[in-house]
């Protein structure tokens, strides 16, 4: 995998953005003056260790995993491995320390000018990529951004619109690239987030609302 694409200095991410998740997704933050296209989205999902989808090839050995919101149920998704780049970038395999479950929070960042857009500032702790998608038939593969394909495809016909619409699948031409940053950074619990957190029910305290 590409070397990250890291800006000089500690910035933090931007806040403005997206969150996508099961049951709800929150709506872009006030105040911003992109469009919804251009904002970054957010998605945190668990990845459970899964080694009976553990498979090797002649270069390469893929560790599997089954990929859940972040409330144990399963995402219909068709993606269920990842070679070594793909751990390290997402922080699984050895970074996980002996568990057996990682809480991961996932960015993307659209580059409407592609591969010379200005690299996305990541503060530490964040790891970042920059890769595109393009629309193969009914599949959505990533690329690295020198080209070469990953092993990440998405399927446009049955995996989670959720899904499809935060990696920005979902309404993109067959044949056509969509440039984006990615970030990863694992979670220690389900609240620590990097984006907007999306619009919950209000937890309930002696009958009444916490809001």
């Amino acid at each position: 995998m590409a070397s990250s694409q890291r800006a000089a200095g500690n910035h933090d991410l931007e806040g403005n953005g997206q969150s996508i998740g099961n049951g709800h997704s929150g709506g872009l933050m006030d105040g911003s003056a992109e469009s919804p296209a251009l904002q970054p989205r957010y998605l945190v999902m668990l990845f459970r260790r899964d080694p009976s989808k553990d498979t090797r090839t002649d270069r390469r050995v893929f560790e599997g995993y089954q990929i859940c919101w972040p409330d144990g149920e399963p995402a219909s998704i068709s993606l269920e491995r990842f070679c070594q780049l793909g751990c390290r970038l997402l922080g699984l395999g050895k970074r996980m320390q002996g568990k057996q479950e990682q809480l991961v929070e996932m960015g993307v960042y659209p580059l409407p000018e592609g591969l010379e857009a200005p690299l996305t500032p990541t503060p530490p702790g964040v790891r970042c990529r920059r890769l595109y998608l393009m629309r193969e038939n009914s599949l959505a593969r990533v690329y690295f951004f020198n080209g070469s394909p990953t092993e990440v495809c998405f399927d446009v016909e049955h995996d989670d619109p959720r899904v499809l619409e935060w990696i920005g699948a979902l309404d993109l031409p067959a044949g056509e690239q969509r440039w984006f940053d990615f970030t990863a950074r694992t979670l220690g619990d389900p609240d620590e987030r990097v984006g907007p957190k999306p619009a919950g029910k209000p937890e309930q305290r002696n009958g009444h609302s916490s809001r």
